[in-house]
């Protein structure tokens, strides 16, 4: 049929609704009087002016529809990540453009795969151990895996996913798929690198130990033999070279400490007694507190999931640090603990010398020290606890004002670190 023959049939249908709605022909309609032309006229008028309206109205709506079909492209067929939606089963019913290109398939030829074909075989555990969780507990997962596609190598994807109901009101699930390739590449060759630097660090340090050793020791022997026989000059340069390498042998068992502390991530995370530990570390300080005089006490501590030889490096390195930088009064040491929204908090207050807040931070640097030689030290032991409490996902600071004590608090996560 043609337009005009359309065109015609239409205004046949139009003429009959309009002769049963009045129940007048055309012939009969053209008897009206002036007046109900007059009205007749009018109102077809306005119904004209309306459908005029009712039609900018349309175009007005189908430029709106057009504008968010364009901006529903942008933002989710050209977005910078894969968008899945699949059915419980894991069957693809929906992919963006972004998905197809990272799955090196058409989109069309997605719907009905099965995600599982594209993940490699070694990591199809882990594909459908956290599809499984999804959906019992319904909690979002996240998870990292390797997958395949057509003539390339197997390739890193993040995978973020949560549930939903499909448009027929069945289980489903979305998930966001990103391409992790290069992130890994680049923690991968920042692990080796660290590997080696550590590897270096701990070689040279350890090799450094025994020419050192025997340094000190003829040195610490001509101090002994010829004190008092060389002049005071000699006895004074001879002291200074004593201390100086003596220095020089703290600093390297304390880096060898740190290094043999912050190994060990293959320990396991377990439920740990604090009360217990605080209790092995005051034992292990038991000298330098009956040596100054010093008074610990606690408030009840709670059980965490932790490494127990590393909160013990902590306690102890914190409470050292209250009797070393302790101020003219015996030292007095509160260590107490409490529930936060990041887990449970630990304090460890003194009434030390202080330390003034712009020092804050730095003093938990490698080496950082505020009171130079004028009380021992290797700047190691705040450093290593910010290493340790990063570790288990916790962080630490102090609070303090010089003259007036300090409070060190760190935090161990309810949630253990992944």
């Amino acid at each position: 049929m043609t337009n005009q023959q359309a065109e015609q049939a239409l205004r046949r249908r139009a003429e009959a609704l309009a002769l049963e709605r009045t129940g007048q022909s055309p012939d009969e309609a053209a008897a009206l009087s002036p007046e109900a032309a007059r009205r007749a006229l009018h109102e077809l008028q306005v119904h004209q002016i309306e459908l005029e309206m009712q039609n900018d109205e349309l175009r007005r709506t189908q430029e709106e529809l057009e504008t968010s079909r364009a901006r529903y492209f942008d933002l989710y067929d050209l977005a910078p990540v894969g968008y899945v939606t699949l059915s419980e089963q894991g069957l693809i019913l929906e992919a963006n453009l972004t998905a197809a290109e990272l799955l090196g398939v058409a989109r069309g030829a997605l719907v009905k795969q099965p995600l599982s074909r594209f993940v490699l075989r070694e990591d199809q555990d882990i594909y459908y151990l956290h599809r499984k969780l999804l959906f019992e507990t319904g909690s979002p997962q996240v998870w990292e895996l390797r997958m395949v596609k057509k003539d390339a190598a197997p390739f890193w994807m993040r995978v973020e996913a949560s549930t939903t109901r499909d448009a027929d009101d069945t289980s489903a699930w979305r998930a966001v798929l990103s391409d992790i390739t290069e992130s890994k590449r680049a923690e991968r060759a920042i692990q080796a690198t660290n590997a080696e630097l550590q590897e270096f660090a701990y070689a040279l340090t350890h090799d450094l130990r025994e020419p050192l050793r025997m340094v000190v020791n003829f040195t610490q022997l001509l101090e002994h033999e010829y004190a008092g026989k060389l002049g005071k000059d000699a006895d004074k340069y001879i002291a200074y070279s004593v201390e100086g390498a003596t220095r020089i042998e703290a600093l390297l068992k304390g880096i060898l400490d740190y290094w043999a502390a912050t190994e060990g991530d293959d320990l396991p995370l377990l439920p740990v007694d604090c009360n217990r530990v605080l209790a092995q570390t005051l034992s292990a300080l038991q000298l330098s507190i009956q040596q100054s005089g010093a008074v610990v006490t606690a408030d009840p501590l709670p059980a965490v999931v932790a490494k127990e030889i590393v909160l013990m490096r902590i306690f102890q390195n914190l409470i050292s640090n209250s009797i070393k930088y302790r101020s003219k009064a015996a030292p007095t040491i509160h260590i107490s603990a409490m529930r936060t929204a990041e887990g449970w908090q630990f304090s460890v207050k003194d009434n030390g010398r202080g330390i003034d807040p712009a020092h804050g931070d730095r003093i938990f640097g490698m080496f950082k020290r505020l009171h130079g030689t004028e009380i021992p030290g290797t700047g190691i032991g705040l450093a290593l606890c910010r290493k340790l409490v990063d570790r288990h996902g916790g962080r630490i600071w102090m609070e303090s004002k010089a003259g007036q004590g300090a409070v060190f608090h760190f935090t161990i996560s309810t949630v253990p670190p992944s």
